[in-house]
């Protein structure tokens, strides 16, 4: 007679990676749209720079990928964390960077629906969608770009090799992106599309090396044989 324990495959080769294919897309969906987004003026107010941005006909096709890349990157990042495709430490992390650019994802859309006041921006008129948008950014892309490094930090120190790498290019994109709209409210004549430019390149490349170079599962218990009884 025998009997058998059963067995336990690594939790690579169960679960679908569907996260990854969701990180992929988020990276060259934000790589997208962060190309077609219009320039800034730092010389004119925040209200003349929304005003010509929100006519510029690249607004919409654009901030709609934003949002696209977005809710794909949130989405990536929980599905990971339910899949436990990295160690446990890293739990946390996920389930808070997650959460904030779940936030963040509702930021993102009154900010490609600032473009339904453009013309009350040019006028002068009250612009509520558009100043909700700046409302919003002033909370949501620190929270969010904060919970990113919290997140990548924890990954930098869980891996190594080029996964360590690929984490501190989240670090430093979430440090841009948590700056860039704080920076510009206290310093409205100074220019900082750049730091908004990097923070979306440095946060799309994060996405899409995580997405290529994967995940270390989670240790699982070894495959044990079966033992004769009696």
């Amino acid at each position: 007679m025998t009997t058998s324990a059963p067995t336990s495959r690594p939790a690579t080769l169960r679960r679908p990676q569907g996260w990854r294919s969701a990180l992929l897309a988020s990276g060259l969906t934000m790589l997208a749209g962060g190309a077609l987004h219009p320039d800034a003026d730092a010389r004119a107010s925040l209200r003349e720079e929304l005003a010509v941005m929100t006519a510029d006909g690249r607004w919409v096709p654009g901030h709609a990928l934003l949002v696209i890349g977005t809710v794909l990157l949130a989405g990536g990042l929980w599905a990971a964390r339910r899949r436990q495709v990295w160690p446990a430490a890293a739990d946390r992390g996920l389930a808070v960077a997650a959460a904030a650019l779940a936030l963040y994802a509702v930021e993102t859309v009154f900010h490609l629906a600032a473009a339904v006041d453009s013309s009350a921006l040019h006028a002068g008129h009250a612009a509520p969608v558009a100043f909700t948008h700046v409302g919003l950014a002033a909370v949501l892309y620190p929270v969010s770009g904060l919970a990113v490094v919290l997140l990548a930090a924890t990954l930098a120190r869980v891996q190594s090799g080029v996964r360590r790498a690929v984490a501190l290019l989240g670090v430093a994109g979430g440090l841009a992106h948590a700056a860039s709209v704080p920076l510009t409210l206290v310093r409205p004549d100074t220019e900082f599309t750049p730091v908004f430019a990097a923070a979306g390149v440095l946060l799309a490349l994060w996405a899409l090396g995580t997405a290529v170079t994967g995940a270390p599962a989670r240790d699982t218990a070894a495959p044990r044989e079966v033992e004769p009884v009696g």
